[in-house]
């Protein structure tokens, strides 16, 4: 009998038997879910750019890159910002936070795209790399020293004694509330024009560290080292090497430390950093016995204190050095 019967061996539907909606709508349902996720998921993603794209350390970029002669050079006069700006931002509470964002930008002439590194301190981003990288040539500009932040130099005294107060009480240098416009800032090839206080061996072989001036004037202490070329031989040397924060540069005095002063825009009251020796840094190639000086400006510590220890990222400490009034 079962055999004989063609519902149970499971023959097609009869006649007026039909599918379920589901049955004859299942390939449908699911093209619409995947194109509804892949619409969320573009949702999410142009959210996301938007926000990157709009954020004050893509904005500056930007902006310094517009302003920048060189990328004006190699892109043309009309810089603009690309939309896949990738990378990350991170916020947290207290005004603190990081980005690491590569924003491109083109121009009449060609594309490329800017790297930027930044820390926020205090609600206030502090920019410790910016480079420009030019697609067609692969030239990287550095824009953390072009003209946008050539107009920081030496603070007044009246804003530099007020700042140095606050600095006594804290191991950290505060950020400048303003700076004033004067003659733009030394040289790193500058030659020394004082005599040494003290020399120290580098880790380059071949170059040694000359102390010439440990100077106190107007609320701010300025330092400058002769790093000099022994050898009979050009040579490269990183006064800042590649990867490490001019925060490896300080001097101790009266049990606090103090670290180099910095503008309004958090750029350090310092040389600047290059691509001169193929990596970003602050790098040059002095001759054989050439020397070259690097400066930097400090908060000054108060009247009483008259030795400082100094410590680099390239030399042993300089220990005891006297401070000179101005």
């Amino acid at each position: 009998m079962a055999t004989n019967n063609p519902t149970l061996q499971g023959s097609p539907l009869g006649p007026g038997q039909r599918k379920s909606w589901l049955g004859r709508n299942w390939k449908w349902l699911l093209l619409v879910s995947f194109l509804v996720m892949v619409c969320f998921g573009l949702g999410i993603f142009a959210l996301i750019m938007s926000w990157m794209r709009s954020s004050d350390v893509a904005l500056e970029a930007v902006a310094r890159a517009q302003a920048n002669p060189a990328v004006a050079q190699k892109l043309g006069g009309r810089i603009e910002e690309g939309w896949l700006t990738s990378g990350s931002i991170n916020v947290g509470t207290g005004g603190s936070g990081d980005a690491n964002l590569a924003v491109p930008i083109s121009g009449p002439k060609g594309n490329g795209t800017v790297y930027v590194t930044a820390r926020r301190i205090a609600g206030v981003w502090n920019y410790s790399e910016m480079v420009a990288g030019i697609e067609s040539t692969g030239e990287k500009i550095d824009l953390l020293a072009g003209p946008v932040q050539s107009q920081a130099t030496i603070p007044s005294p009246a804003v530099a004694s007020s700042q140095t107060q606050a600095a006594q009480n804290s191991t950290v240098a505060a950020v400048l509330p303003a700076v004033q416009a004067s003659a733009s800032t030394p040289s790193l090839l500058a030659a020394a024009s004082s005599g040494v206080i003290q020399s120290q061996d580098t880790a380059t072989q071949g170059v040694v560290g000359e102390l010439v001036q440990c100077r106190r004037s107007g609320g701010v202490l300025t330092v400058k080292i002769g790093f000099h070329n022994t050898t009979g031989a050009g040579i490269s040397f990183y006064a800042l090497p590649p990867d490490t924060s001019y925060d490896k540069y300080y001097f101790v005095a009266g049990n606090k430390k103090y670290f180099i002063l910095k503008d309004t825009d958090g750029t350090y009251l310092a040389p600047a950093g290059n691509w001169n020796c193929g990596a970003l840094g602050v790098c040059e190639k002095p001759a054989p016995g050439q020397s070259i000086t690097w400066w930097a400006k400090f908060p000054a510590p108060p009247a009483d204190v008259t030795k400082l220890d100094l410590f680099t990222p390239v030399t042993p400490p300089f220990e005891d050095i006297p401070i000179t009034d101005n």
